[in-house]
């Protein structure tokens, strides 16, 4: 989804007490926006942040039940949600929950990669406000879910049981990562089709799609499907 008018501040913020590694990250092989990662200590997560995109480090989704913040744009990566519901003031914030295999550093570069990096491609990027004004997200489906593919295997592989859990009305979202001299819009919806096409017919939710462009010598093109549940 390109939309030429989005307008974010060109920091990604990290709040965190956990030591984090930010040299995953090499600007000059990614064709993206300027974009400065900086990490900041979870106590000084602010109230209001308007406009800007801040990723929230924390072990338990608990740590910020009492928390007073609202965050534009924000997405907490925790490794356990002891939480029945999620509080008012994170109603705005995507949740991804990591794996038992993966550490708070895994887990960041795979969000990153999967869906923070797509705001600020020069390609076709996400706008997060379309996710808050989608029927999934106004529904309560704050989770998400991640899955890396590579080009070869959506064309071989019997890919079912990947899709199976994407409920019918749930929002998809599909981020494509290319070597920047295979990158064109006729092989970014020939891609789109192919996964709606392996989402079935019974699929009736919103669908989101993006991508960026690097120069990596070894750059493959990468598919990753999001998708928001519950």
């Amino acid at each position: 989804m390109q939309n030429n008018e989005i307008k974010l501040n060109e920091n990604l913020i990290i709040y965190t007490h956990t030591t984090i590694n930010l040299d995953f990250f090499n600007p000059a092989m990614e064709n993206l926006r300027p974009l400065n990662i900086v990490q900041k200590p979870l106590s000084t997560l602010p109230f209001s942040q308007a406009d800007k995109v801040a990723i929230i480090i924390v072990n338990d989704l608990a740590e910020l039940a009492s928390s007073v913040i609202h965050c534009e744009h924000s997405i907490v990566i925790t490794a356990q949600n002891n939480l029945t519901a999620t509080p008012e003031h994170l109603s705005h914030a995507m949740i991804y929950q990591q794996s038992a295999s993966e550490d708070h550093q895994q887990a960041l570069e795979k969000v990153f990669h999967a869906l923070v990096k797509f705001y600020f491609s020069t390609e076709l990027f996400l706008d997060p406000f379309d996710f808050y004004q989608s029927d999934a997200f106004a529904k309560g489906q704050r989770c998400i879910n991640i899955y890396l593919l590579q080009e070869q295997q959506l064309i071989n592989d019997h890919l079912t049981t990947l899709f199976e859990p994407i409920g019918q009305d749930d929002a998809v979202i599909l981020n494509f990562e290319f070597h920047q001299s295979s990158f064109s819009l006729d092989k970014v919806h020939g891609l789109t089709q192919m996964m709606i096409e392996q989402l079935g017919e019974k699929f009736d939710g919103e669908i989101f799609y993006s991508c960026s462009t690097s120069s990596k010598v070894d750059q493959q093109t990468l598919i990753y499907l999001c998708y928001l549940s519950a």
